[in-house]
């Protein structure tokens, strides 16, 4: 019985540390990728000089 419950703990642990690291992942990969990604601002030039 205390097999199973380090078992279960061990497993825990570990599956809450996998969602840790991939939502600190997401919080400063996905800001990185977003201002990587964001569309720039294009501007305009019309033909006509002045």
């Amino acid at each position: 019985m205390q097999l199973l419950m380090t078992a279960i703990s061990v497993v825990g642990g570990m599956a809450f540390s996998l969602a840790f690291a991939i939502l600190v992942e997401e919080f400063i990969f996905g800001k990185v990728l977003a201002v990587l990604f964001a569309r720039q601002a294009v501007r305009v030039e019309s033909g006509q000089p002045r």
